[in-house]
């Protein structure tokens, strides 16, 4: 037996493993919805996009300790009056859309943070643009009206539906506050 054909099987086997591994890692960050009440390194990145900080903020939990969740919504994250929602919604891609839309203290929407997407690159993903995304600024309710992207409808139907989203529930908090 030659050194090439016993050094074979241990190589291809390394490497076998080695790409399952890399796939499972990859299935996993793709997959995985924190219900720990930690704010991860992304989201703090959004926060600090939409409220210039992420300081002070904390994941809403229900009384049993689990992350306060809404229809549509992932996590609820607040500080001083000031409400940010993680929604993933599906654009053109299922969950293609994966953001932070954060409310000021009179429930209006102050920003949105993309913190992933999954969209065609050069059409679905102009949904991420900076003017497209502040033209949703100062909406209050669920009752309003963005134009769509040319050639991004679907993206954009999925940011209308994720703001909605996050109104409602935004709603839906300040009831059970008794703020509403």
């Amino acid at each position: 037996m030659t050194m090439k054909e016993k050094l074979m099987p241990p190589l291809v086997l390394t490497l076998i493993c080695v790409i399952s591994s890399a796939l499972l890692v990859f299935a996993y960050n793709l997959t995985y919805v924190d219900t720990t009440g930690v704010i991860t390194d992304k989201l703090s990145e959004g926060l600090a996009e939409v409220y210039g900080s992420s300081e002070g903020f904390e994941m809403l939990l229900n009384d049993d300790g689990t992350v306060k969740q809404f229809e549509g919504v992932t996590s609820v994250l607040s500080y001083d009056g000031k409400t940010a929602f993680e929604i993933t919604a599906d654009g053109y891609s299922k969950g293609g859309l994966h953001l932070l839309i954060g409310f000021d203290e009179s429930g209006a929407v102050c920003g949105i943070s993309v913190l992933t997407i999954g969209e065609t690159p050069g059409l679905g993903t102009k949904v991420q643009d900076k003017a497209y995304l502040d033209s949703f600024k100062g909406i209050t309710s669920t009752d309003f009206q963005v134009d769509a992207i040319t050639g991004a409808t679907y993206s954009s139907k999925g940011m209308n539906n994720a703001v909605q989203t996050a109104a409602k529930a935004y709603s839906q908090l300040k009831e059970e506050q008794g703020n509403g």
